[in-house]
């Protein structure tokens, strides 16, 4: 999706990004929820406290608000949230790691750390005394995840919030004439793309944990969820994601048959236009 203001407002380099005095903000306040969550993690061996879950927090919160920003930035367009969810997360990933690296190194850290080890050795938190690789991999695919999710969240809000600037992303036909009509299909579109992700999510992870072995099984425990959610929870999930599979078919049809394209703007980026070119989009909408 492309929006109209792209040639004259290309997405900032990553210099123009970091200059952002918001996404520095969110920048420093995610390195210094690393720090302080690695020094309370050096003394807990076993785990037990929360406050270790800040090492990898960071950069999910950090990645989460930077992204979510495009719904109120000045000129922000639906390409900002990925872009941003591509560039942006392993940045924070890395500098994040890199604060958490040196804050180990720091005498009184490690100190602790090495005092409040087990005669084996193990420490829950760092299993090796500086980790980088694991708090630097684990926070970059963590931080694309809660990318992914803010950037579906922007555009459920571009759909409804702000259809004209979702019209011309997806280059649609922005006649006054057909405004409803394109912000009813693009609305569409935004939930589409919700259940991509959402649909193989249940499925996969409500398979693993079901309770129940056969569909019927499953069916079974589902109509249970409400006596019992902790329990059915994943037995539901499974039979709510083949539940959504013909709605999100209902919506693809939907988007096709009501949907109005900005043919020239489709041509000249190179983007499918319809079945044919000669196909008439008033036939197709009727």
């Amino acid at each position: 999706m492309r929006s109209e203001n792209d040639e004259a407002k290309p997405f900032p380099p990553l210099r123009e990004l970091l200059t952002n005095p918001f996404v520095l903000t969110v920048t420093v306040l995610a390195v210094i929820l690393t720090v302080v969550s690695t020094v309370f993690a050096a003394a807990d061996v076993d785990g037990d406290a929360l406050i270790g879950n800040g090492m990898f927090a960071g950069p999910v919160l950090a990645t989460f608000a930077v992204v979510l920003q495009v719904v109120w930035r000045r000129g922000g367009d639906l390409l900002d949230a990925f872009r941003r969810t591509m560039i942006y997360s392993p940045l924070v990933a890395l500098l994040t790691a890199v604060a958490g690296y040196l804050t180990t190194w720091v005498p009184a850290v490690a100190e602790t750390m090495a005092a409040s080890r087990g005669p084996s050795g193990f420490h829950y938190w760092f299993e090796e005394p500086h980790p980088f690789v694991l708090p630097f991999l684990a926070g970059w695919f963590l931080g694309m995840l809660a990318g992914l999710v803010a950037s579906l969240l922007v555009v459920l809000i571009f759909a409804y919030r702000r259809p004209r600037d979702f019209a011309a992303a997806n280059m649609n036909d922005m006649a006054p004439r057909y405004a409803a009509q394109v912000r009813r299909a693009n609305i569409a579109l935004a939930w589409v793309l919700v259940l991509v992700f959402l649909i193989p999510t249940l499925i996969v992870w409500g398979g693993n944990e079901a309770r129940g072995g056969s569909f019927t099984e499953r069916a079974q425990n589902a109509l249970l969820f409400f006596t019992d959610p902790g329990w059915y929870l994943a037995d539901a999930a499974w039979v709510v994601g083949l539940v959504l599979i013909p709605v999100g078919i209902g919506l693809v049809v939907f988007i096709v048959r009501t949907q109005r394209v900005d043919r020239a703007a489709r041509r000249a980026a190179g983007v499918p236009v319809g079945r044919t070119r000669t196909d008439d989009d008033a036939k197709r909408s009727d």
